[in-house]
């Protein structure tokens, strides 16, 4: 379940003789994925080494990094990119040598790129692959209402596909649905990314970690009727300044790099300028200007960024870029081990949707792709269990929802607003308990215009088109993993990575472990 970086190589990696179901709620190439700018990271130079990638990524987990799950992963990383290359990739080269950037927190060249279009590149040529394979279908528009669980083991899932509701039996079911950024006003995330496949796996039984940790990227696109298309850092690294309305850097005052300084220092800078300047600050924005930039160079590096600002009625070579935070990348998930295994047999979780315990507090840049590739390979040894005689009773109908459409919208916009007034960048408990209670009460309201159906019941009350049902959905998924989001962060009172506390503003000892979420128990460990 899940068509991006991870959700692809998972389906390529897999034994041929397997049939594999690839299922997307949208088309292919629609995830963050396909978004993504900067690049992968990996130690392939040869001043370079995986012992220091090792220890650049733990720095940047603030502590909670799996010592094990990193060391797999840089040791990976070479072979990895190695099958991308021979999947047909074509990073960037300088003469026959990969192209290796710098980015930051990294303590050497080891970022391979193709343009500003690295996710793009990559998520191409491995949809490109898929289709190529005789064992594995694709259906698209294809959405998740719940997993199928029979005794300890997941069996499979519900599913909306071609009209109606339907139960698809599998000996296994990976879970590969991205983010859930979303939740927040502010956001680089496409509109898909609901965090789906963790409330799925919550509401199951499994165990999920760390949800309180989101990193903000500073600098978004913010252009009325435009998606929040992430600015690349690498172009304040070039030279760009960043700037308010009145043509002031106001960073200095924040940190002595300004601009320069790291992605979550200049995120609360902006957030906090913002605050004090904006009676609206959910909805404000500085501005990134390029113009400082050699226009050949600008031209070189960026061509995308100048491509999506152009169409969107901005020319970044005569006037600054509006931007401003947004949520980029949920480091917490679904708890899994070294095979992606999850708590509950028989489910797997791979990419972004998964806590592998690679990103602890804090991702480092570039890690992302990697971890898609290096973790979803590990399916490659997947072993299936016997096939069952007598097919189990898959559950009930999953609820019919009847709120009316536009009460629907309107909670999602005013759920993303809660969450980022009260738990975006900056956060308190009195903001977190007020969110938690505001949330519990539109759950309370949506779980009362619902209706349990028999699958005829069903078939007959739905009048609504799939895209509608799907609404419904993902307003009940975005209200899920608002409360785990809340909950958590509420729960770890300190501050570290991308969890920030105005209350609890150092991180703490005892502090440094994780947070573990299953049903509706929180601990830690």
């Amino acid at each position: 379940m899940g068509a991006g970086a991870a959700g692809l190589y998972a389906a390529l990696c897999l034994p041929a003789d397997y049939s594999v179901c690839l299922l997307t709620k949208a088309d292919l190439q629609t995830g963050a994925s396909d978004w993504a700018q900067g690049g992968i990271a990996a130690a392939i130079a040869p001043g370079d080494s995986p012992k220091l990638h090792f220890e650049d990524t733990l720095k940047a987990g603030a502590g909670l990094c799996d010592r094990a799950a990193v060391e797999f992963l840089v040791e990976q990383a070479p072979a990895a990119i190695a099958r991308l290359v021979d999947l047909g990739v074509s990073f960037d080269r300088h003469g026959p040598d990969l192209a290796l950037t710098l980015e930051a927190a990294h303590s050497k060249p080891r970022v391979l790129h193709a343009a500003d279009t690295t996710g793009r590149a990559i998520v191409s040529v491995l949809t490109a692959r898929v289709l190529e394979r005789a064992n594995i279908q694709v259906a698209a528009q294809a959405f998740a209402l719940q997993l199928w669980v029979s005794g300890d083991r997941c069996q499979g899932v519900q599913v909306w596909h071609q009209g109606r509701q339907q139960w698809l039996r599998a000996r296994a079911v990976v879970l590969a649905t991205g983010g859930g950024g979303q939740v927040y006003a502010q956001t680089t995330n496409p509109s898909i990314s609901t965090g789906d496949g963790i409330v799925l796996a919550w509401q199951a039984g499994a165990a999920l970690r760390d949800l309180e940790f989101f990193q903000f990227h500073p600098t978004a696109l913010t252009q009325p009727g435009a998606p929040h298309f992430l600015i690349s850092e690498a172009v304040r690294g070039e030279g760009a300044h960043l700037v308010d309305a009145a043509g002031d850097r106001f960073a200095f005052r924040y940190h002595p790099a300004g601009e320069l300084a790291p992605r979550d220092v200049v995120s609360r800078a902006i957030f906090d300028h913002l605050a004090q300047t904006s009676p609206t600050p959910e909805a404000a924005n500085v501005f990134l200007d390029l113009r400082p930039i050699a226009r050949d160079r600008l031209h070189y590096r960026f061509p995308n960024i100048l491509k999506v600002c152009r169409h969107w009625g901005i020319d970044p070579e005569s006037e600054p870029i509006p931007v401003a935070p947004a949520a980029h990348y949920w480091m917490g998930g679904i708890a899994v081990d070294r095979q992606s295994c999850t708590t509950l047999p028989g489910l797997y979780a791979i990419g972004e949707t998964a806590s592998t315990g690679v990103h602890g507090a804090n991702r480092l840049a570039s890690n992302s792709l990697l971890e898609c590739l290096v973790y979803a390979g590990q399916l490659a040894t997947l072993v299936l269990p016997p096939a069952a005689g007598e097919l189990p009773e898959p559950p009930g109908q999953s609820p019919v929802g009847q709120l009316p459409l536009t009460a629907l919208r309107s909670r999602q916009h005013d759920l993303q607003t809660l969450m980022w007034r009260n738990a975006g960048i900056r956060r308190t408990q009195p903001d977190l308990d007020q969110a938690i209670a505001q949330v519990a009460a539109w759950q309370a309201e949506l779980s009362k215009a619902s209706t349990a159906a028999s699958p005829t019941q069903a078939a007959a009350a739905i009048a609504w088109t799939g895209a509608e049902l799907r609404d419904w959905v993902e307003t009940r998924n975005l209200l899920a993993i608002a409360t785990l989001i809340l909950r958590s962060a509420a729960f770890r009172t300190e501050s570290r990575g991308g969890h920030c506390r105005r209350d609890y503003p150092q991180p703490q000892p005892h502090w440094q472990t994780h947070t573990w979420v299953k049903g509706d128990h929180w601990s830690r460990g």
